[in-house]
């Protein structure tokens, strides 16, 4: 279980090495395994790896909480298309209100994760 669990957090971390990290609402089509495994995958990765290689769990936990960054395709399309009306691509406030209301559920996912994986430690 634990070499699967690693091989697709590795598969992970390869995506998330060609991405621009101030990019908000990435499409799901971009992650190598589903996300729901990927986030179990994490969670039993930090819960197995001993809390004396802090840099791996910091590794493990950043990948974990930005996670939320995923979101369907269509969610994220829509995420672009307000980023581009707010950047000057035309249009008004008004058009790009849902991707801003999209935006702001992924900061808050990403918060929820990042309480969540306090909690993901090892069993003394």
């Amino acid at each position: 279980m634990l070499a699967l669990a690693t091989r697709m957090v590795r598969d992970y971390g390869k995506v998330l090495a060609s991405l621009r990290p101030e990019v908000y609402g990435l499409p799901e089509s971009l992650l190598p395994h589903p996300k729901e495994r990927l986030r179990d995958a994490l969670r039993l990765l930090l819960t197995s790896v001993p809390l004396d290689q802090p840099e791996l769990r910091e590794g493990l936990l950043r990948g974990y909480v930005y996670l939320a960054q995923f979101v369907p395709d269509a969610e994220a399309a829509l995420i672009a298309r307000g980023q581009a009306l707010l950047g000057g691509a035309g249009g008004n406030g008004n058009e790009a209100e849902p991707a801003m209301r999209a935006i702001n559920r992924i900061k808050l996912a990403m918060e929820t994760a990042l309480e969540e994986a306090g909690s993901l430690k090892p069993p003394a």
